[in-house]
């Protein structure tokens, strides 16, 4: 397995320090798919000289670009979508992380059919620019305290397999999981289509190795399900540069 974490560039020299193998960054602030080459080519510049490459990203669509309802700006989308696709591919990125409740979450009385509709609409157009730079999106399911629409790998597994096309998989994300209640034999029934992980210690949403949380089940719900992949710490820190290496330690002794 491969361990990151969901922070700045400004962290990764510390992540390259402890024994991280890459660093999850955000789409807006990374990747920054509205903005000029110009202003992009600073990113690249920093990623060119940092010890380890951003193979992930998550923070995909922003809460004002929407994918469900009355308001969709296709044109929008679709060219974000390439944008961020083709900037992530240019400086090392392999994942990028569809959670973005916002931009899905239902208004009161929106046909949750027809959100789904829009979604699979939305990922069938984002894995054509995905699979032209060697992309994939995961689909992140996202518990009921921050969305209303695809809330359990199941969820995120079904929307995967709707859409079937080879830039779309789907994430187990152990605080979402924690919160749904739901069951962790899903994350071995989403086997095959299962590209990408988040971890925390589910209960305050902080780093592994903070609280006496036990991470066994998870960690052989991922065996079983043949899961070798990445797994990053997406959470909250006391303090990052002794936290870090106390999470990256933890998840080690569950391997």
């Amino acid at each position: 397995m491969r361990f990151g974490i969901c922070t700045s560039l400004d962290n990764v020299n510390r992540l390259a320090e402890v024994g991280y193998d890459y660093i999850e960054l955000g789409v807006s602030n990374a990747l920054m798919p509205e903005a000029s080459e110009d202003d992009f080519q600073k990113i690249r510049e920093r990623v060119a000289d940092a010890p380890l490459k951003p193979e992930a990203y998550a923070g995909f669509i922003p809460g004002d670009l929407r994918v469900v309802g009355d308001a969709v700006d296709a044109s929008r989308l679709s060219q974000f979508v390439e944008t961020a696709c083709r900037r992530a591919s240019e400086i090392g990125g392999e994942i990028i992380v569809y959670g973005s409740s916002k931009s899905r979450n239902l208004e009161e009385g929106y046909s949750e059919e027809r959100a789904l509709t829009q979604i699979a609409e939305f990922l069938d157009i984002a894995a054509d620019h995905a699979e032209a730079h060697g992309i994939t999106i995961v689909v992140e399911p996202i518990c009921i305290k921050e969305g209303n629409i695809i809330r359990t790998v199941a969820d995120g597994l079904a929307m995967a397999k709707r859409v079937n096309r080879k830039g779309i998989k789907t994430l187990a994300d152990l605080y979402h999981i924690w919160q749904e209640n739901e069951p962790l034999q899903n994350i071995v029934d989403a086997a095959e289509w299962l590209a990408h992980v988040h971890i925390a210690e589910p209960v305050k949403r902080s780093y592994p190795g903070n609280d006496d949380f036990d991470f066994t089940d998870f960690f052989t719900a991922l065996k079983n399900a043949g899961y070798d992949g990445r797994i990053s710490c997406e959470c909250k820190f006391d303090n990052f540069h002794y936290d870090a290496e106390t999470a990256l330690m933890t998840m080690k002794n569950y391997i």
